[in-house]
């Protein structure tokens, strides 16, 4: 007979099987009684009734009448019943029939695991995905869709815990959470964004459950998570032996640091479990969870409001629609949503860009939770451009992202604001205003400007004058507006007949300095067998601020220029080659397409298309020159005190200053600038990925 040789996979199956068995607690529901006894050694459980044995009868088994002690012959006393647990009923029928054959569903409608999560959309998405993955669930893409939305509204996020986390359901390159707890970024972000977890709210114990899956799942992310099985139960591990890392995440601490070796055990394992902790005691991922639980419970005082009112949100009507996307330029547009289902819509945006550029696209798109956008279009380019926005209280302002590409990483950030039927500025162009000057042309957007539009119609401040105003459309007036020296630098806002307006003007006196945006900018090589990550690099001109210096906090972003793009080697060894082979970037538009995916022959040692590089920038701008400061003098001084009267009680007339002009000299100025790029190779595995979604 052929002897049975455990294969890997098994291996693994036996290990996953066994650190669930210690991690997940039992399921209480029908068939958990809660009377098993415990193993010998090991503490009564909570709530576990004892089985009194007489002398001669089998531990477990019960014990017969002529057996019994007399005093059993007492009415037994009542279990205490151990509290509900708070939990979001599942009321639809589509959840119950499709997800009851794994989950247990009790008579409050109460389904184990989902009743005690709360998740975005693609939260729900991704776990939809996984079930499938791992346990064998096939659903058609309607269906797909239907269940993430039923899940989305009833165990879905409010406004302000979406917004936490949007820049991950918003697929942006460039964030930053450096302003996270340290702990918090070393137990999750090693592996993906903060922002997925900071998209979910769970019950104290399935934040537990959630590691168990990770340790079950991924073994490794024990080092981070702590958590896996007890140091004491070596023996039940069967063919595995030795210390699991991090696996003392409760209470075992203490335990010597070789007492679960066998063999050949080495110290680097304990050594690095030991170093994941404190002197404050408990593992990074314990300190993590239970910041996790409080903050992020499964219920909050902004999802019960919003659950006592909820109903479907109005939204069909046009809304002008105000934006920036790097490199192209300002947006502005609308957009017409219609309503074809409850919280269903579709969708016409008519968009134009500062570069000249404009696109009309079609699509649908639905409304998550009253509050959570999400959208689809298309456009005679015939490229998908998916929309996550987030709905202010007021039901009044969508902002969010729209983006596409191949890793998402080609999109704009748009706001949008809803028609409200009466005559208002929403958004301004050209908005930087130089000071002194004459006639600068400010385009005004919003809705409902009349035909008869007048200059007393309009607002803007002290030492800035409106000379004229012309009416594109009745979304669209030119104002020409000029400055008078002297002006106080800093913003203002324009107004329009009775209404103070929020949107904005920037007055400077002149251009300090030009910087690239993104500062740091990632690209991935591609276009063999992985796709290529472009990255979209923009120039702006910056005035310094009211400090007077450049490059500090304050420095106040103008406009944005266009001039001469180029790459430049960073030099990081001895004959470095980066800029051979990393890829190119646009001149004119600054667009960079990085190189094929590797190996490459002609290379050394036949590396990959990847490395650092600067991304130089060079442009002439004809600015203003900036008036002389002019210092006061001990007799400036004296005059000032003595302005006001003299000792004769008598006025004193201050000398008149002399006449600036209306207009600033103004000169011609190069301008350089730079910022750094790192190209890497592709993501070989895009675990987020959902096939049906674009079906």
């Amino acid at each position: 007979m052929q002897p049975l040789v455990p294969t890997y996979q098994s291996l693994l199956s036996l290990f996953a099987a066994a650190l669930l068995a210690f991690t997940l607690p039992a399921q209480h529901g029908e068939g958990a009684t809660g009377t098993t006894p415990p193993p010998a050694g090991h503490p009564p459980i909570e709530g576990a009734v004892a089985t009194p044995t007489a002398p001669g009868a089998v531990a477990g088994v019960p014990a017969t009448s002529s057996t019994q002690d007399p005093a059993s012959k007492k009415e037994p006393e009542k279990k205490k019943k151990r509290p509900e647990k708070a939990g979001i009923p599942v009321e639809d029928l589509l959840v119950q029939s499709l997800c009851a054959r794994c989950h247990i569903r009790d008579e409050r409608n109460h389904m184990t695991r989902i009743s005690y999560i709360r998740k975005s959309p693609e939260g729900w998405a991704q776990s939809i995905k996984r079930m499938g993955r791992l346990h064998g669930l096939q659903l058609t893409p309607t269906t797909a869709k239907m269940l993430v939305r039923s899940l989305s509204n009833s165990h879905g996020l409010s406004r302000s815990e979406a917004e936490r986390g949007l820049y991950e359901s918003e697929r942006r390159v460039h964030w930053s959470e450096e302003h996270h707890d340290a702990d918090f970024k070393r137990a999750c972000a090693q592996c993906h964004p903060l922002g997925r977890a900071l998209l979910q709210y769970r019950d104290k114990e399935e934040w537990q459950l959630l590691r168990a899956t990770h340790v079950a799942m991924f073994p490794l992310s024990s080092r981070q998570l702590g958590g896996g099985p007890p140091r004491d139960t070596s023996s039940r591990r069967g063919g595995f032996s030795g210390s699991f890392p991090g696996a003392s995440s409760s209470g075992n601490a203490s335990s010597s640091p070789s007492s679960n070796r066998r063999g050949g055990g080495n110290n680097s394992t304990t050594s690095s479990n030991q170093s994941s902790r404190r002197s404050s005691g408990g593992s990074v991922g314990d300190r993590v969870l239970d910041q996790l639980s409080k903050d992020q419970p499964l219920f909050t005082p902004e999802w019960e409001a919003w659950t006592q009112n909820k109903r479907e949100v109005p939204l069909q009507g046009k809304w002008t629609v105000h934006g920036h996307e790097t490199g192209r330029g300002d947006i502005i547009g609308t957009l017409e949503i219609q309503r074809t289902d409850a919280d269903e819509y579709a969708l016409t945006w008519n968009l134009n860009w500062s570069d000249g550029s404009s696109a009309v696209r079609t699509g649908k798109g639905v409304l998550y939770a009253g509050y959570s956008w999400r959208g689809r279009t298309q456009g005679k380019d015939d490229v998908n451009w998916r929309e996550v926005l987030l709905l202010d209280d007021q039901w009044q302002q969508f902002k969010g992202r729209v983006f596409t590409g191949n890793y998402d990483e080609i999109g704009f950030d748009v706001t949008l604001d809803r028609d409200l039927g009466r005559t208002r500025i929403v958004t301004l162009g050209n908005a930087s205003l130089p000071v002194p000057c004459t006639d600068h042309e400010l385009d005004v957007y919003g809705e409902g400007f009349d035909a008869d539009v007048k200059v007393s119609d309009f607002f803007i401040g002290k030492g800035l004058t409106v000379t004229g105003a012309e009416r594109k459309t009745d979304r669209h007036v030119v104002l020409r507006v000029s400055a008078a020296p002297g002006t106080k630098l800093g913003t203002r806002t324009l107004a329009y007949g009775p209404r103070p307006g929020s949107a904005t003007i920037t007055l400077y006196d002149t251009v300090d300095y030009v910087r690239v945006r993104p500062l740091q900018g990632l690209s991935r090589n591609g276009g063999a067998k992985h796709p290529r990550q472009l990255e979209r690099f923009e120039a702006i001109a910056v005035h310094r601020g009211k400090d007077g210096k450049p490059y500090t906090k304050d420095d106040v972003d103008l406009f944005q220029v266009r001039g001469k793009w180029a790459l430049a080697e960073f030099a990081v060894r001895d004959e470095d080659d980066d800029l051979q082979y990393v890829g190119t970037i646009d001149a004119t538009t600054g667009v960079f397409t990085p190189n094929v995916d590797g190996p490459n022959p002609k290379r050394k040692w036949q590396g990959n298309n990847v490395g650092d590089v600067f991304v130089t920038f060079e442009t002439s701008l004809d600015i203003p020159v900036r008036p002389p400061e002019k210092k006061k003098t001990d007799d400036d001084k004296d005059d000032d005190e003595g302005d006001a009267e003299n000792k004769d009680g008598d006025k004193v007339a201050a000398e008149a200053p002399e006449q600036a002009p209306k207009v600033a000299a103004r000169e011609t100025k190069k301008f350089l600038a730079r910022s750094h790029l790192l190209v890497t190779v592709p993501i070989y595995v895009r675990w987020q990925v959902l096939d049906w979604e674009d079906r």
